[in-house]
């Protein structure tokens, strides 16, 4: 495995060896990557300079080399490399580029960097024997760019799993904050990016304000849009520190509907982990993006949860009388339990994943495959 030896917001350990037999050699000398442009720039940069060295001096050549999406591009250096040495590549994604850029803003899609960043983008992808990506959307946006690119959807799985402990530790922090067993906890937990949106769940908590039940809404993370969004509701959302991971399992099964979100101009860019979490969990969802989503898909096809489009005040007046209702949160929550069985099922995804690094040829299932 070669990474950085950089992380974020920490220092990264030196060159490990892993107890499986993985080596891992990590790139360059430990330290906290930038977050601002430039030094995320910087950092790219270097990183790209010492991956290509390393894979170089690798011997003997690999069968297959898997490449994850961060840093951006390091896909072209995997293909070149895997062109040149005989190798097949598979390239993971978990988002994609000059795509999320231009969600975010710069450089506007179209534009002269756009078109040179985008040719980066389909040389990996096109090089790639395999495209995995995270669902029905993330794969029309792959297509887009590269029509040729060879696609096999894999939903990212859950590590979450619940006993009997974890739910006694569940019932026993919901009574340290202060959560009566006859309210409903609505539950933001995770990342609060530039990708997610936090307006329908704003106006879902002054729906409920006067229900019979109390509603709670709770944001509990980190993220650039923190700040902004606990100026812009002040008192109307509960906020909560970080948990670490000894206590996630607990603090997610504390609430009752967990809450994700997604923008618009980022459906099919990334696709957010916090979902399978939920249906491993048993949890039903409310999401807060636009029906294109795989979320909303999933959501749809399992009725799972409950779909927030944006500016779109009748569907909050709807959800705010459904999450009163404890049979259909009850009712709700077993059907994501058992999508997670049949859709992301850590075992079976992860067979999935193994076969198609071991056999470069296309799948035969609906969707996937060469166009």
């Amino acid at each position: 495995m070669l990474a950085s030896a950089g992380a974020y917001g920490r220092a990264a350990a030196g060159e490990c060896r892993a107890d499986e037999g993985i080596e891992v050699r990590r790139l360059g000398a430990p330290h906290t990557h930038g977050t601002g442009y430039v030094a995320k720039a910087l950092d790219y940069v270097q990183f790209h300079r010492r991956l290509a060295r390393a894979l170089r001096r690798l011997t003997p050549a690999p069968d297959v080399v898997v490449c994850m999406t961060t840093p951006p591009f390091a896909g072209v250096a995997a293909a070149r490399f895997a062109r040149a040495r005989g190798a097949r590549l598979v390239l993971w994604c978990m988002d994609l580029y000059p795509e999320a850029l231009a969600a975010n803003g710069w450089p506007r899609e179209g534009g002269a960097l756009y078109r040179l960043l985008a040719r980066a983008a389909r040389f990996e992808r096109t090089r790639a024997d395999t495209v995995v990506t995270l669902g029905p959307d993330m794969t029309a946006r792959v297509r887009a760019l590269a029509p040729a690119a060879t696609v096999e959807e894999i939903p990212v799985w859950s590590r979450c799993s619940a006993g009997a402990a974890d739910r006694v530790a569940a019932r026993v922090l919901r009574r340290a904050r202060g959560w009566d067993d006859d309210e409903i906890v609505l539950l933001y937990s995770g990342n609060m990016g530039r990708a997610h949106r936090a307006e329908e769940f704003a106006a879902l908590a002054m729906r409920c304000a006067g229900a019979p039940r109390r509603v709670r809404t709770v944001f509990c993370g980190a993220g650039p849009l923190q700040l902004r969004w606990h100026r812009s509701w002040p008192g109307l959302l509960e906020w909560l520190d970080p948990v670490d991971e000894a206590m996630l399992v607990p603090h997610l099964l504390a609430a009752d509907i967990h809450l994700i979100s997604q923008q618009p101009a980022w459906v099919g860019v990334v696709t957010p982990s916090k979902y399978s979490s939920a249906c491993a969990l048993g949890k039903p969802v409310i999401f807060a993006g636009p029906a294109g989503a795989a979320i909303a898909r999933w959501i749809a096809e399992g009725d799972t949860g409950w779909r927030l489009p944006p500016n779109d005040p009748d569907a909050v007046n709807a959800v705010a009388m459904d999450v009163l209702d404890a049979a259909l949160i009850e009712r709700k929550g077993a059907n994501a339990e058992a999508q997670c069985r049949r859709c992301f099922n850590p075992k079976a995804l992860m067979g999935r994943l193994i076969a198609r690094i071991e056999n470069p040829a296309p799948s035969t299932s609906p969707g996937n495959g060469k166009d």
